[in-house]
């Protein structure tokens, strides 16, 4: 099996020893799409209820006859599946590669556990190489370009648009240090919506895909 696989198991075994029922946020990307897939119909009976971080993955769950209740800052969720582009030796995140990471970071900030799903090549000493995703209100973009230029001269914009018809840029050529203070940083600039950086929501649960296991690492 693949490590994406091994790492879905691994979150599955987990999360089995739940006996519920329970409420589960569901993530987006290649490795969670493997647990949404293989594994969380096995779950249809504990389960009290789906959130999910994307159109994406909502259009999944619903092809798997799952009914999905939308966010709201009131939401009550146990458990929250997800990916990770890059994963730290302290569990702090870059996210955000499918352009989900808002969402996917307010079902993290009201979850009482966050479990990450990764494969080997997604732990990294420094956060970085990968491009930080960050989402800008369309009618603010010019003001927090201008700002995120301070932290990277190579910007660049996708052609898609979020979930909620915000821009999405990428930041290039990072060596993120201090996660958390970056975080805050960027969030602090006017028009950014979010930024990709999960230091403060961070998981407390890791689980590393291996070619024919899983590591699992706990905060």
């Amino acid at each position: 099996m693949s490590q994406k696989y091994n790492a879905a198991l691994g979150a599955y075994e987990v999360i089995s020893r739940n006996n519920g029922p329970f409420v589960l946020g569901v993530g987006t990307g290649s490795t969670t799409d493997f647990f949404t897939k293989e594994f969380l119909p096995k779950l249809r009976e504990k389960l009290n209820g789906i959130y999910s971080s994307s159109n994406r993955t909502t259009n999944l769950l619903k092809n798997l006859g799952f009914q999905v209740h939308h966010y709201s800052p009131e939401a009550d969720i146990d458990v929250y599946i997800d990916g990770a582009d890059e994963v730290d030796k302290n569990f702090n995140l870059i996210k955000g590669g499918g352009g989900a990471h808002t969402n996917e970071k307010r079902l993290a900030k009201i979850a009482d556990h966050f479990i990450c799903i990764v494969d080997e090549s997604k732990i990294v000493q420094t956060l970085g190489n990968f491009p930080l995703p960050v989402e800008i209100d369309v009618n603010q973009s010019e003001q927090a370009l201008s700002e995120l230029e301070k932290y990277s001269k190579n910007i660049t914009q996708r052609e898609s648009l979020s979930d909620s018809k915000n821009y999405l840029y990428d930041l290039h050529g990072l060596n993120i240090l201090d996660p958390l203070k970056i975080e805050n940083q960027i969030l602090s600039i006017n028009g950014v919506v979010d930024v990709g950086i999960f230091a403060v929501d961070k998981p407390q649960t890791v689980i590393i895909g291996r070619d024919s296991s899983y590591k699992l690492m706990e905060s």
